[in-house]
């Protein structure tokens, strides 16, 4: 499987929880850590995202914006207001087609700006991937053609979320995953990637795209960065320079890390033997896997699959309340 598919399979993103966010006058709301990801469309407007530690990026009509869990940001009309930092007040009925509104801002006259807004579930085993491997802020401009596919699909996912039809997780789960894969594919193919290293800028640079397709497509192998490098048709040192600069991890290290997603999914799962496990991943016997867990995971594979199947709930579902 190719990596950026690899990845949203693990991460397993399985409901939308569809929301109208609209705003008036002069605002600006503080929302603190988010543990969530979370999406917008703008549909009519515009207004300012701001992600601590970032440029502010400005939505206007038609932008799409995916968030991962993110350390607080700000949303505003204006940069120069006074920040609020309060929950967002609630509309009482909600709208007309069953969406729950959330008002920034004067809460009288028409709304100003619009945005249809919602958050990701993810498989708990992995939910780390999103903060380590993928980019801080995905903005697709509305004027772009994927811009226009993912409207299209919000709104196949908006209607089934709303739905309850037969097949509606189904259907959520088929969309939510395409809608991540438009969304990323877009970041990783910018001429202007946004934030820090990430698999995405690997994937974007034909050299290090040939290693980690090779890698992922086989698992198993005891790859050294030296064959890596060959994959890629660079010196190892270019390799090893030019992977930690764009990935952000030097290439073994990535390795692991990916072994280790795999293996934490697996071991999810359950149903495979240890020693199964191993080789399937590229290890040589159960020990020498148990020993990495261990020392990356920070618990023996037994503890951590009796953990998973102790809490086997969506990953922060009682906690979305502040992701607009």
């Amino acid at each position: 499987m190719e990596p950026l598919s690899a990845i949203i399979s693990l991460l397993r993103p399985r409901v939308v929880h569809p929301k109208l966010i609209t705003e008036s006058g002069r605002w600006e709301v503080r929302y603190p850590k988010v543990e969530v990801a979370g999406y917008g469309l703008v549909l009519s407007g515009r207004c300012h995202l701001i992600r601590d530690g970032m440029a502010p990026a400005t939505l206007a009509a038609g932008d799409f914006v995916l968030m991962p869990p993110a350390p607080g940001f700000v949303m505003a009309s204006d940069p120069d207001v006074e920040p609020v930092t309060a929950e967002p007040v609630m509309v009482d009925a909600g709208t007309a087609d069953g969406l729950t509104e959330v008002r920034h801002g004067d809460q009288e006259g028409t709304a100003e700006f619009e945005m249809l807004g919602g958050y990701f579930l993810f498989d708990p085993a992995n939910i780390s991937l999103l903060a380590e491997l993928l980019p801080d802020l995905v903005h697709v401009r509305g004027a772009d053609v994927t811009a226009k596919r993912l409207a299209a699909m919000i709104d196949l996912a908006t209607e089934e979320a709303l739905a309850r039809r037969p097949g509606r997780d189904l259907i959520l789960e088929r969309l939510v995953e395409v809608m991540l894969v438009e969304a990323l594919r877009h970041s990783g193919e910018s001429a202007h990637p946004v934030g820090r290293p990430n698999l995405l800028r690997g994937l974007a640079d034909p050299n290090l795209s040939r290693a980690l397709r090779c890698f992922h497509a086989d698992l198993q192998r005891h790859w050294t960065v030296g064959e890596l490098a060959r994959e890629a048709g660079l010196s190892r040192s270019a390799f090893s320079e030019r992977f930690a600069t764009a990935v952000g991890l030097p290439p073994m290290a990535y390795l692991i890390q990916w072994r280790m997603a795999v293996a934490k999914d697996l071991l999810r799962r359950g149903g495979m033997a240890l020693e199964e496990l191993a080789f399937a991943i590229g290890y040589e016997s159960a020990s020498a896997f148990s020993t990495a867990f261990r020392k990356n995971v920070g618990r023996p594979p037994s503890h951590f699959a009796k953990e998973m199947r102790a809490d086997a709930r969506p990953t922060a579902e009682g906690r979305i309340t502040a992701s607009a």
